[in-house]
């Protein structure tokens, strides 16, 4: 009887640990698409910020391969001062059947004011 029990709490504790197992193998690969996203959105303020002092207005698109899952949206806003800008950049992704997204802004100043 006691070795029933002892093999019963064991298989109680291995369907724990792979279910544990499971979901962490779904966190890391939600963390690394955050962390592809962020490093997109990071490389699009670059070019924004290497660039001319950018218009108003919203500009999309998709990136090249290999982060052909990702695509992305500028939205140029203006702020109170006339010398500068507020940029968003949404880089959004689909993890299943979720819509993903991060949110990065920047401010961008025009250098000829």
């Amino acid at each position: 009887m006691e070795v029933v029990v002892a093999l019963s709490i064991l298989a109680v504790t291995f369907v724990v640990l792979l279910g544990l197992r499971n979901r962490d193998i779904l966190q890391h690969l939600e963390a690394r698409s955050i962390t592809q996203a962020t490093l997109l959105a990071q490389k699009k303020i670059s070019e924004v910020e290497m660039g001319d002092f950018p218009s108003l207005g919203v500009v999309a698109g998709d990136f090249p391969e290999p982060d052909d899952q990702f695509n992305w949206t500028q939205t140029v806003t203006p702020t109170p001062f006339d010398f500068a800008r507020q940029v968003d950049i949404v880089v959004a992704w689909r993890e299943g059947e979720r819509q993903e997204s991060i949110l990065l802004t920047t401010f961008v100043l025009d250098e000829k004011s």
